[in-house]
């Protein structure tokens, strides 16, 4: 009975020291299975961090060449013209890399092609400095000849305008000289007498005279044209009013004057005489007239007289 009680009891021990193993190697197992997870979690996680990184990393380079092709653009906005082919090739890469990093966690390979496509981009930038350089050059160039052209098409402007200075006042000169010049002019009263045949009495009585008469010599000048010449001849009354039948004009010395009466005389470069007789609506006012004589758009004589 005892022996019988032994065996069961070196069974039991048996049975516990088996179980006892067991549970030894399954702990074993599952430290090690948990030492393995726990590596391969922290493996898992350096790894997302240093995507992250990167991939921060990447959007600050992409963040540096948006602002620094911004400031290209902006300091060379005189450029544009000549460098829009570049600025839309650039703005699409930039748009190409800003939608890959979009994606916020990136795959190994994406995150090598965003880094490929922003050192495609930096390449770009390079080359687009290099062309503002020879734009900007190749403008100075122009600016420099501009100026040259400018600074003798100056010096050319001034010297046509010396020129068209000396032929005007060479002109002016021929035409002082050409200038028609009334002289020995004498202007008096005029009356009709009607009793004892018709003759004409000069008379320097207002309430008298019916007409005035101007009585000049052109004088010789051998400079000047030849031909048919109209004479003006205004009359300024006492009261300081041209003396006229109706508004008539001339131009002398650029401006339009009124006169009184014209004559046209055949000139012949000698000297002639010459007399006008002016008439005046209603009477002669007592002071004195003003005679002036004009030919040519010059005034070629002038001379005074009075009425009592």
């Amino acid at each position: 009975m005892e022996i019988q009680q032994n065996e069961k009891d070196k069974k039991s021990k048996t049975y516990l020291a088996i179980l006892i193993g067991a549970l030894l190697i399954l702990n074993i197992g599952i430290g090690v299975n948990l030492y393995m997870s726990n590596r391969k979690k922290n493996e898992l996680a350096a790894k997302v961090d240093t995507i992250t990184s990167q991939n921060t990393q990447l959007t600050t380079e992409l963040q540096a060449a948006e602002n620094e092709i911004k400031s290209l653009q902006e300091a060379n906005q005189g450029l544009e013209g000549k460098l829009t082919e570049r600025d839309e090739a650039i703005a699409q890469k930039i748009t190409q890399i800003k939608i890959l990093l979009s994606k916020g966690k990136l795959s190994a390979s994406e995150l090598q092609k965003a880094k490929s496509e922003i050192a495609a981009l930096r390449n770009q930038i390079e080359d687009y400095k290099a062309q503002i350089e020879q734009l900007t050059q190749k403008n100075a160039e122009l600016t420099s000849a501009n100026e040259g052209l400018n600074q003798t098409l100056t010096a050319e402007q001034m010297k046509t305008a010396e020129q068209a200075r000396t032929i005007d006042s060479k002109n002016r000169t021929i035409g002082i000289a050409k200038k028609l010049n009334a002289g020995s002019i004498v202007a008096m009263g005029v009356r009709e007498r009607k009793m004892f045949g018709k003759k004409e009495l000069e008379t320097n009585k207002a309430n008298k005279v019916e007409e005035i008469k101007v009585r000049f010599t052109i004088d010789k000048n051998e400079i000047a044209d030849a031909g048919e010449k109209d004479i003006f001849v205004k009359i300024i009354g006492p009261d300081g009013a041209p003396i006229a039948t109706k508004v008539q004009t001339t131009k002398v010395d650029g401006t339009e004057t009124l006169y009184t009466e014209m004559k046209t005389v055949d000139y012949k470069n000698e000297k002639s005489e010459q007399v006008v007789y002016c008439k005046k609506q209603g009477g002669y006012k007592v002071g004195e007239y003003t005679v002036e004589i004009f030919a040519e758009g010059y005034r070629i004589g002038s001379t005074k007289f009075s009425l009592k």
